[in-house]
């Protein structure tokens, strides 16, 4: 027989109304009582009915995540951080993950209707889409992280890559490297975008011409990293330098000059993307750029709950700063 707050109230020796005021936060109640109905409630391992109390009051305390790839160590740091926050203020959270496709996304977001979720975080698949109207027609408050669309749509966080992408190919080019391949994911994202953009713009800045044939995209993931940077090295044996926009293109790209037994530095310098604790055990160590990953999650949970408390105030856009972070590989 399922256990119900009667039992959780006889067993704590209180009212039903105290048990459902501890459960609801709805009126004050002493620590010592607040004790005696959690006690009681382990004891009998009961959990709340949240759907009940969902469809009852017509709102849950679920946050949905929406992202593109959840096998990306990024997303997954982000994903951590933003349960862990939620969690403290008492919300569950639903992932849902889109593989870059927006069919696929918009089905997610529809679906998560169901649970009655409160509100939703999302790394876009596209910066065309009217993001917009989809979430007024389920009535989300919606939360942008990692991807820029092309006019803003609701609050947002986002990391400046550009500026730091450029510091990294400055780099390079500190150290005497003019020919310098670049590696980016999908070109219809702001984030590969704005990689590419600081690449482009440092190399310029310092009198050296951008070649197309030295640049590279694909999708995100460790194969396209390594098939891109088989393609360009063989095509063109000047080059002395990669730098890598993506986490799992860097994995790919480092397993093609090791496969290749490439020396790196001495015979190719790299710098990848993303600060994990793989990239300080490579040989040697890969120089990466380090995103404010839980600080991201973080924000952006606070963010819609703040968004989900008042509809009416100004759209909020944060930007937040990556580092550089050399090790040996460059």
């Amino acid at each position: 027989m399922a256990i119900g707050i009667k039992d959780v109230a006889m067993a704590a020796g209180v009212s039903i109304a105290t048990v459902s005021h501890v459960l609801n936060s709805t009126r004050y109640v002493s620590d010592e009582t607040r004790r005696k109905v959690e006690k009681a409630m382990k004891d009998l391992s009961y959990s709340p009915n949240y759907l009940a109390k969902s469809l009852k009051e017509n709102k849950s305390n679920v946050i949905g995540l929406v992202v593109p790839d959840i096998s990306n160590f990024f997303f997954t740091e982000i994903a951590g951080a933003i349960e862990t926050r939620l969690r403290e203020q008492g919300y569950n959270l639903i992932l849902c993950n889109t593989d870059e496709n927006l069919e696929l996304e918009k089905q997610h977001i529809a679906h998560l209707q169901s649970y009655m979720v409160s509100g939703i975080i999302i790394a876009p698949t596209t910066r065309e889409y009217n993001y917009r109207s989809l979430f007024k027609t389920y009535d989300y408050p919606a939360v942008f992280i990692d991807r820029r669309l092309n006019t803003p749509q609701g609050d947002s966080v986002y990391v400046d890559t550009k500026s730091v992408s450029k510091k990294a190919v400055e780099h390079l080019i500190s150290k005497g490297h003019r020919n310098i391949a670049f590696i980016g994911a999908l070109k219809s994202l702001s984030t590969t975008e704005d990689r590419y953009a600081g690449y482009a713009e440092a190399l310029y800045e310092h009198g050296i011409a951008v070649r197309p044939e030295l640049t590279g995209f694909g999708g995100a993931k460790d194969d396209s990293g390594f098939e891109i940077c088989r393609n360009i090295l063989e095509n063109n044996p000047d080059v002395t330098a990669i730098f890598v926009s993506t986490s799992m293109m860097s994995i790919g790209a480092m397993r093609y000059l090791v496969d290749n037994r490439i020396a790196v530095p001495d015979k190719m310098a790299i710098i990848g993307f993303d600060d994990y604790m793989w990239t300080g055990i490579t040989n040697p160590p890969l120089s990466t750029i380090k995103q404010p990953t839980v600080e991201l999650g973080v924000k952006s949970a606070d963010l819609l709950l703040k968004r989900i408390e008042d509809r009416s105030s100004d759209i909020v856009n944060e930007v937040l700063q990556a580092e550089l972070i050399i090790r040996e590989s460059c």
